[in-house]
């Protein structure tokens, strides 16, 4: 997981990939040099917890599965990290909090994304407009 500071407040129209590929993020570093374009889609908070619940309860293409319990514990702690939250605060200023968040789910034709289920990347814009994380993930790693 990344975490960036903005210098100045973000227009939430201008977080989408364009935006994205200026951070210097592993996940996209030899964008361009395959073929296929960048994909990024606004989505919800609510798609991230299952996406990372799924990714921890089933364990990846070639990953160790979790019991649901600790897939639970560990998608939340992902949720509550991307949000800037303790761990130990309440499931409810969670939910709430995370509403006010721009997410994004993104992927693209580099070597670092396999193109299969164990892919996960995600992107957050904070309420303030002015702090960016990024959580990108595949069975072979994560940047």
């Amino acid at each position: 997981m990344r975490f960036f500071s903005l210098p100045r407040s973000l227009d939430p129209d201008d977080f989408g990939m364009s935006f994205l590929r200026e951070l210097p993020l592993d996940c996209l570093a030899g964008e361009g040099t395959r073929h296929g374009a960048p994909v990024a889609c606004r989505t919800t908070a609510d798609d991230v917890l299952n996406e990372l619940f799924s990714a921890a309860r089933h364990g990846g293409v070639n990953g160790t599965p979790q019991g649901g319990a600790y897939a639970r514990l560990y998608a939340w702690d992902s949720l509550y990290a991307l949000l800037g939250l303790p761990v130990d605060a309440p499931f409810p200023q969670a939910a709430w909090q995370a509403v006010d968040h721009r997410w994004l789910r993104f992927m693209a034709f580099t070597d670092w994304f396999h193109h299969d289920t164990a892919d996960l990347a995600f992107a957050v814009l904070d309420p303030s407009r002015t702090r960016v994380a990024v959580l990108a993930a595949t069975d072979a790693g994560a940047a």
